[in-house]
């Protein structure tokens, strides 16, 4: 009896020693999500079966809707994994999660690949750390297909803001290819970001357009205040903090706060008046209004040895007729009509679409449905026009995200462009161009 009265507070010590580690084990960074935000979830590892070991990456765009305590639920835009060489897209409907204020992610939902095969993708991720460019997270989980793969990546977190695009049309002569000599959007010497009209009195949507631009040395930046208040722009850094108390009975919250750096001060920007700065190294510069925090953006100065050769995209001869039947799988999943019909770039990179077809065809933009009968719906992000036989159009593709383009015509033509920063260009990188 003595012994196990002896034993008992030395097991109960340990036990409780134990909790402790444990507690003081878990992250102690919160992401950066907000609600009515959009963010680009890039990943790579290895999957493990029983007998081989694949290289995998993923990229997904997620869309946040609004908090609800501590969990704050995200809507899928595209997505694309791929599992040695293969890549498969989103199917029907995925759920994600995100917990305890950012700490952990949820992400379950099926994909397919362009033979119809369909795998369904499990993952959790737990936060690592975070910063103002974005959070990291260890993501583990099961992606099950002819067989059960365990996920081991790594993955990196950052908002994204209106995917920004220029087009332009352009021509060829007789069907065959033609460089693009146009120079890209981020040669351009003078962008504009809005403070849009009743920014200041809501913290939802996007009172900062475009909330992110890309720019290359010697740029300017015009800041308009469309308001009717007066505002000001500072640049600094961000933290995200948790406010609140732990008790039972009063809910913690996550808050975004901002640093001055003391690089850029505006002063008082008055209601019609604009402010504006010229950029003059490379680097990642955050905005805010010291009033408004919600209000705040980033520009990003590249160097324009960075910047990307044109890609040429092939609407290829008879893709008004459909391979087989417009079946379901055509619909939803890149296909061969176009060429290549997956395509990862860096932003500031052009595209140019030829239609070597003998009708005529349209590119447009847009989210899959999973819908047999309306598979896209149009974003407004990129619409060609009619492009004839022989003819092309081209778009630069100045921010970060995924795009799916399709022919609304034709709706089983589609793909889909996958557009990284140039740290993170060849996580995906199957038509990088060096």
């Amino acid at each position: 009896m003595g012994l196990a009265t002896a034993v008992k507070p030395v097991f109960l010590s340990l036990m409780i020693i134990a909790g402790l580690v444990s507690v003081l084990s878990l992250p102690n960074a919160y992401s950066d999500f907000s609600s009515d935000k959009r963010y680009l979830v890039q990943a790579s590892g290895y999957l493990t079966g029983k007998q081989a070991i694949y290289d995998s990456t993923l990229a997904l765009q997620l869309g946040t809707d609004t908090w609800s305590g501590s969990s704050l639920f995200a809507t899928l835009d595209n997505g694309i994994i791929t599992i040695t060489g293969t890549d498969y897209l989103n199917s029907g409907t995925w759920q994600t999660t995100i917990l305890r204020y950012g700490k952990y992610l949820v992400i379950k939902g099926d994909a397919q690949d362009l033979n119809g095969n369909t795998v369904n993708v499990d993952l959790f991720g737990r936060i690592i750390d975070s910063n103002q460019e974005g959070s990291v997270y260890s993501i583990t989980g099961k992606i099950t297909g002819a067989e059960t793969l365990k996920v081991i990546f790594s993955g990196k977190v950052t908002e994204i803001g209106v995917f920004a695009t220029q087009p332009s049309s352009a021509t060829s002569s007789g069907g065959q290819s033609m460089p693009s000599t146009q120079p890209s959007q981020t040669q351009t010497k003078t962008v504009q970001m809005t403070i849009v009209s009743g920014a200041s009195i809501t913290k939802t949507g996007q009172p900062l357009y475009p909330s992110s631009v890309q720019v290359t040395p010697g740029s300017t930046v015009i800041f308009k205040n469309n308001d009717s208040v007066p505002h000001r722009i500072m640049s600094g850094f961000s933290q995200t903090v948790t406010q609140g108390s732990s008790g039972a009975s009063t809910t913690n919250t996550n808050a975004l706060q901002f640093t001055p750096d003391r690089l850029y001060d505006s002063g008082t920007i008055a209601p019609g008046q604009t402010y504006q700065v010229t950029i003059n190294g490379i680097g990642t510069t955050l905005f805010f209004d010291p009033t408004y925090t919600w209000i705040n953006g980033v520009v990003t100065s590249i160097s324009q040895t960075t910047q990307s050769k044109p890609i040429q995209v092939s609407i290829l001869p008879g893709s008004s007729v459909s391979q087989g039947s417009a079946s379901q799988q055509n619909q939803f999943y890149q296909n061969g009509y176009y060429s290549p019909s997956d395509i990862q770039i860096v932003p500031g990179t052009t595209i140019i679409w030829i239609n070597n077809d003998s009708v005529a065809h349209r590119i447009l933009s847009g989210i899959s449905t999973q819908k047999p009968d309306n598979p896209f719906v149009p974003d407004g992000k990129i619409d060609s026009g009619v492009i004839d036989s022989g003819k092309s159009f081209q778009v630069t593709i100045n921010g970060t995200g995924i795009i799916r383009f399709f022919d609304p015509t034709y709706d089983w033509m589609n793909g889909i462009i996958v557009s990284l920063p140039p740290s993170s260009s060849k996580i995906i990188a199957r038509y990088h161009i060096e």
